[in-house]
């Protein structure tokens, strides 16, 4: 067997279906989801580069793959409102294509507009200024177009200079994508849109939300693996707590 033949396997993948619009196997009645895949490889990612620290002996090891992880987290966020964004739209009878070849901030209206929600809280939340600095930290870095000159940036802590990034921009990263799922959660009915992580033990396995594994895990493991090289961070730890309304045009 082909090894490109796994390519077609299915398994885990998941869906919105809407029962007025046609049955389950219709697909002009679900939306399929792929946003799950980006956060559990990046919150994975994440916490290599955090144990690369942690072991850290005759230097510090700001990690090898902090530019994936930073990545894989706004990979979180791009598919995330994709993903929103195409069930307004097949609920609303409003073409994806309107929306498809646009960038993440007109996406995000976009989401507003299908679901009817107001968006004046959402903006004055601290969200959005952070995610704009989210955007252009990452332009930077895909687009490697530095000259080693230095960037601005007010409501977040990433590096001035992106392509010298380190775990502090990793967790920057994850905290901005964890207030952006928190934001709009519960703006489907019946549907926490929190992404789960995939964790193994032992031969069990279980899904479990993003926010606990912040909480209960990658922040602790971040804080715990600075105390152990009398490092600090400026890096502020605590989220926004905001989540949207659910919309009411979704039966």
């Amino acid at each position: 067997m082909k090894l490109e033949d796994f390519r077609t396997n299915d398994l885990g993948e998941l869906y919105i279906w809407f029962p007025l619009l046609g049955n389950m196997t219709d697909p002009g009645s679900r939306v399929l989801l792929t946003y799950h895949y980006f956060p559990i490889k990046a919150f994975y990612s994440s916490c290599q580069n955090l144990e690369l620290l942690e072991h850290s002996k005759e230097a510090i090891n700001q990690g090898n793959t902090c530019s994936t992880a930073i990545a894989l987290w706004f990979l979180t966020c791009e598919s995330y409102i994709n993903g929103i964004l195409k069930a307004g739209c097949i609920q609303s009878n409003t073409p994806f294509s309107n929306y498809r070849g646009r960038d993440l901030e007109t996406r995000i209206r976009g989401v507003f507009d299908v679901l009817i929600l107001a968006k004046e809280d959402f903006y004055k939340s601290g969200i959005y200024p952070k995610l704009k600095e989210f955007m252009e930290f990452r332009n930077e870095i895909f687009h490697d177009r530095s000259l080693g000159d230095e960037h601005n940036f007010s409501k977040t802590n990433f590096s001035t200079i992106p392509f010298l990034c380190n775990q502090v921009d990793v967790i920057q990263a994850a905290i901005i994508a964890l207030e952006f799922c928190t934001a709009f959660r519960g703006v489907l009915p019946n549907c926490d849109l929190m992404p789960d992580i995939f964790v193994e033990s032992n031969g069990s396995f279980a899904f479990v939300k993003f926010d606990n594994m912040y909480s209960n895990l990658m922040r602790p493991f971040f804080e715990q693996v600075l105390a152990k090289h009398t490092l600090y961070s400026d890096l502020l730890l605590d989220t926004i707590e905001f989540t949207l309304p659910c919309t009411s045009i979704i039966p």
